[in-house]
C-alpha cells in the first residue's frame, strides 16, 4: 500500500459516530476565530432520530442542534470585512427557507418569494369548487384539462388531486378550497465571495431553486440582490459551483438534472447552456486555475470540459463513481481531483493522470478537503455506513509521476506534468497590495494608454490607405496581392514582382507596374510594365533588371549599411501597382535593396574609394 504512505490516518470512535449526510451538507469553518477549524455536518438522521446539525472538533463531536426539516445544504459565511473579525454565520437550507445560525443559535429565517399560480389552473379550480359542477362528467372534463397542463406549472394541490380516483376526487371537492400561493423550493446552495479572495472575506449565498432560478442574497440584510433564470429552457439545478468575486467578475457553473451544465456570469439576467452530457451527472467541480469543468457521470466516466464547454478529454473509470472533490495543495503547486468509486477506492487525478489511490473498505458518501483543526491539508471522508474518517497529508508527500506508491496509467504516461507554481514572494504580495489600493487610477491609466494605442493605429492605417502603402487588396480595392523578390550579389540585381489574383470568381485586368526610385543610386531598365489579364486564383511574375550606380567618390561605408543602419531612403525602391481610370495607385510595395558584395565591384571603383579614404585621412 505505497499510496497510503502519503497520508496519516486519524482514528475516530465509530461506535459513537453515525452520520447520514449529503455532499452539500458538510463544511469546514473557523467557528470561534481561533484558527481552530471545525467540521459542521447537516445530518439527515436515521430511524426515529431526526435531522441534526453536528459540530466536530477533529474526530470528536462537540455538540449538535436539532433541525426542523431535512437539510439540503450547509454553508458558512462572513458578513463583514471589518477588524476585529466577526464570527462566521452558519446557513442551513431547507425546502423553502434558510436558517441562519450565529453562535450556534438561530439568528434569522429567510423564506423564498412566493410563486403566482397559473391563471388557467385557477379558472379550472374555480369551476371545480362550484357545487354545480360536482358531477362525474364535469369533474372528468375539468380533470382532463388539468392533465393537459405541464406538471411543472401545477400547484401541489393540483398534483395531489390528479393522483386521486374519481370517487376520491368527488369526496375531496366537498371541502376543497382554491389553491394558495406556493413557495419556491431550494434545490442547492453555495457561497460566492463579494470583493476579496481572502478566506475570511465577506461572502454571499447563491441559491438554486426547483423552478430553474438562481438567487443571490445580500450577506448583511439577507435580501435578494440578484435574480436570474438558469436557461431559456427550464432546467432544474442540481449542484452549483461559484468562482470569482461578486463585485468584480464571477462565473456560476450549474449542473442540472437534465444532463446539462449551464453558466451564469456577472449582470446576466439569464444563463446559457455550456454543454450537455450523455448520462446523468453525479458530481461536478470547477478548477480555479482555468475554470475548466470536471464531471463524473453515471456511465462511469470522468470528463474535463474547457471554460467554453468543449470536451478536452474523457477517461473510463474502473467502477461506478459516487463522489468527487478537489484537493488544492498549494505548497506543491497542484490541484488534484479525488474520485470515489463504488468499489471503495478513491483515485486522485492530476488532469487525467492518476497520482494516488486510497482504499476505504466502504463506499464513500461525502468527501471534503481543507483545513481542520490547525492542520491545513485534511481529507475528510464520510462513508455510507456512517463512519467518519480523517486523513492528514504528510508534509513530505509528493504527487509527481515518478513518486512511489502507484503505477502510472496509460493516460498518465501520455500526459505531461504541469508546471509547479512557485510560492508567493514578498514582491508579489507588495505588488498585489499596491494594485488593490490603486485599482481605480491604474484602470484609468490603462484605458488612457489603450485609447492612445487605438488612435495611433487608426492614424497609421489612415496614412497607409492615403499613401496606398499596402501590399494586399481588401474590401472595395482590387482583390490582388503584390510581393517582390530580390536576387543577385550586385551591382546588377534581379527584382521579381509577383502579382496574385486572390479572387475566386473575378478576373483582374487594366493593371500596370511602375518603379519609383528615390535617388540616383539605382537604375531600373524597364520602369513601366503592363500587366495582362490575371484569371481568378492565378499569379504572374514580372522580372526586372536593377543596377546599383556608384559615383566617383565611393564611400566604403555603403557596403556595411545594413550593419550600421545608415541605408536610409537611398536603398529603397517603391513599386506602384496602377489601375486604368484611377488617379491613385491600387497597391504599393517598398523593396529594400541589399548592399552590393565588395567582390563584385569593378577594380577602378575600389581604387577610387581607396584614394577617397586617403584624402579624408590627410584632411583630418
Amino acid at each position: 500500500m505505497g499510496g497510503m504512505s502519503r497520508w496519516l490516518d486519524v482514528e475516530a470512535a465509530t461506535d459513537d459516530i453515525d452520520i447520514n449526510s449529503l455532499p452539500s451538507n458538510l463544511t469546514l469553518t473557523d467557528l470561534e476565530n481561533d484558527n481552530e477549524y471545525k467540521l459542521i455536518i447537516g445530518d439527515l438522521g436515521k430511524g426515529e432520530e431526526g435531522p441534526r446539525l453536528k459540530i466536530f472538533k477533529g474526530a470528536m463531536q462537540l455538540s449538535d442542534i436539532a433541525l426542523p426539516d431535512l437539510p439540503l445544504g450547509v454553508e458558512s459565511i462572513y458578513t463583514s470585512d471589518s477588524t476585529p473579525r466577526t464570527l462566521p454565520l452558519i446557513a442551513v437550507a431547507f425546502s423553502s427557507c434558510i436558517y441562519i445560525y450565529r453562535n450556534l443559535k438561530l439568528f434569522y429565517k429567510y423564506y423564498l418569494p412566493t410563486m403566482e399560480l397559473n391563471s388557467s389552473e385557477m379558472e379550472i379550480w374555480k369551476q371545480l369548487t362550484d357545487p354545480v359542477n360536482h358531477k362525474e362528467e364535469k369533474v372528468y372534463a375539468l380533470t382532463d384539462s388539468l392533465h393537459n397542463m405541464p406538471q411543472k406549472v401545477l400547484s401541489v394541490q393540483s398534483r395531489h388531486f390528479l393522483e386521486l380516483t374519481l370517487e376520491q376526487q368527488l369526496e375531496f371537492l366537498d371541502n376543497a378550497e382554491l389553491p394558495k400561493k406556493t413557495l419556491s423550493e431550494i434545490s442547492c446552495m453555495t457561497t460566492l465571495r463579494m470583493c476579496s479572495v481572502d478566506k475570511y472575506a465577506m461572502s454571499c449565498l447563491v441559491l438554486g431553486t426547483e423552478d430553474g432560478e438562481l438567487i443571490v442574497l445580500d450577506p448583511q440584510t439577507f435580501t435578494q440582490i440578484h435574480l436570474a433564470r438558469l436557461c431559456t429552457v427550464k432546467r432544474t439545478p442540481y449542484q452549483i459551483v461559484a468562482t470569482g468575486l461578486y463585485n468584480v467578475d464571477y462565473r456560476i457553473t450549474v449542473a442540472t438534472r437534465e444532463k446539462s451544465v449551464c453558466l451564469l456570469k456577472r449582470e446576466w439576467k439569464e444563463g446559457r447552456l455550456l454543454f450537455n452530457t450523455d448520462d446523468n451527472i453525479v458530481a461536478m467541480e470547477v478548477m480555479t486555475t482555468d475554470n475548466s469543468v470536471m464531471v463524473i457521470s453515471t456511465d462511469g466516466t470522468l470528463a474535463c470540459y474547457s471554460r467554453k464547454g468543449k470536451k478536452v478529454w474523457s477517461i473510463s473509470l474502473e467502477h461506478r463513481p459516487v463522489a468527487m472533490t478537489l484537493l488544492p495543495i498549494m505548497h506543491l503547486g497542484v490541484t488534484l481531483t479525488a474520485v470515489a468509486l463504488s468499489s471503495g477506492h478513491v483515485h486522485l487525478y492530476e488532469g487525467k493522470a492518476r497520482r494516488d489511490t486510497i482504499y476505504i473498505r466502504d463506499v464513500v458518501s461525502v468527501m471534503k478537503f481543507g483545513q481542520l483543526g490547525q492542520e491545513e491539508h485534511v481529507f475528510t471522508i464520510v462513508t455510507a455506513n456512517g463512519n467518519l474518517m480523517l486523513k492528514i497529508l504528510k508534509r513530505t508527500a509528493d504527487f509527481n509521476g515518478h513518486a512511489a506508491g502507484i503505477e502510472p496509467t496509460i493516460s498518465a504516461t501520455v500526459g505531461q506534468k504541469p508546471w509547479l507554481i512557485p510560492k508567493k514572494s514578498k514582491l508579489f504580495l507588495e505588488q498585489s497590495m499596491r494594485e488593490r489600493e490603486n485599482a481605480i487610477p491604474m484602470h484609468i491609466n490603462f484605458q488612457h494608454e489603450l485609447n492612445r494605442l487605438r488612435l495611433l493605429s487608426a492614424k497609421t492605417l489612415l496614412e497607409a490607405h492615403t499613401k496606398s502603402e499596402n501590399s494586399i487588396g481588401a474590401g472595395n480595392m482590387e482583390p490582388i496581392r503584390l510581393s517582390a523578390e530580390v536576387e543577385g550579389l550586385g551591382p546588377v540585381f534581379r527584382v521579381t514582382l509577383i502579382v496574385e489574383n486572390t479572387s475566386t470568381d473575378k478576373a483582374v485586368l487594366g493593371l500596370s507596374i511602375l518603379f519609383l526610385v528615390h535617388s540616383t543610386a539605382y537604375k531600373v531598365y524597364n520602369p513601366y510594365v503592363k500587366v495582362p489579364l490575371i484569371s481568378p486564383g492565378n499569379q504572374l511574375k514580372f522580372p526586372a533588371k536593377v543596377e546599383e550606380i556608384f559615383g566617383e567618390n565611393l564611400n566604403p561605408d555603403i557596403f556595411f549599411r545594413n550593419v550600421t543602419g545608415q541605408a536610409g531612403e537611398g536603398s529603397l525602391i517603391k513599386v506602384l501597382l496602377l489601375k486604368d481610370g484611377k488617379s491613385n495607385p491600387v497597391l504599393a510595395a517598398t523593396v529594400t535593396m541589399p548592399p552590393t558584395d565588395p567582390m563584385m565591384i569593378p577594380y577602378d571603383k575600389i581604387q577610387a574609394s581607396s584614394d577617397f579614404k586617403q584624402d579624408a585621412d590627410n584632411v583630418t
